[in-house]
């Protein structure tokens, strides 16, 4: 969730947790600007896809991210590649930064595994990782930035 004038990060796990969390956002603080972003690859099959996202405006903004607001609405949506594993390892590709250099694995399927860890967010070599996608200009965290932006400046 962003709040202006501060930014209030919460990270929850778990596309039906985020949706859960956005709906309970928009009846008691509406005013906040809502961020969820989400593996794209829940939209994939109707049955899995939420009803919720049904209201949002989406559209393909390049460098394997999807962008939607939903109308009348300070809430956003940001779909990633088909997984933000998939989305990092298509990043240090395009950079070409060597995962292995920070003790992950280059094989999607052991990628995903190392990353999903409950840990993982205070992990100082995946932070080192995504500071250096970042420094490098990996072309998906331009755009995510680009999109971020856009609405947490204005």
């Amino acid at each position: 969730m962003l709040s202006p004038p501060a930014v209030i990060v919460d990270h929850i796990s778990g596309v039906y947790n985020v949706v859960k969390e956005m709906k309970n956002t928009a009846i008691n603080r509406p005013t906040y600007t809502v961020v969820g972003i989400v593996d794209k690859d829940v939209t994939y099959k109707p049955e899995r896809k939420p009803a919720y996202f049904d209201d949002f405006q989406l559209e393909e903004v390049g460098d394997r991210l999807t962008y939607g607001r939903k109308p009348g609405t300070n809430q956003h949506l940001i779909l990633v590649d088909k997984a933000i594993e998939s989305f990092l390892l298509w990043n240090a590709e395009k950079v070409r930064l060597d995962v292995t250099l920070y003790d992950f694995s280059a094989s999607i399927k052991v990628f995903c595994k190392q990353v999903k860890s409950t840990t993982i967010s205070s992990d100082p070599n995946y932070i080192q990782l995504l500071t250096d996608l970042h420094a490098l200009k990996a072309p998906g965290f331009l755009t995510l930035e680009r999109i971020l932006n856009d609405f947490i400046v204005t």
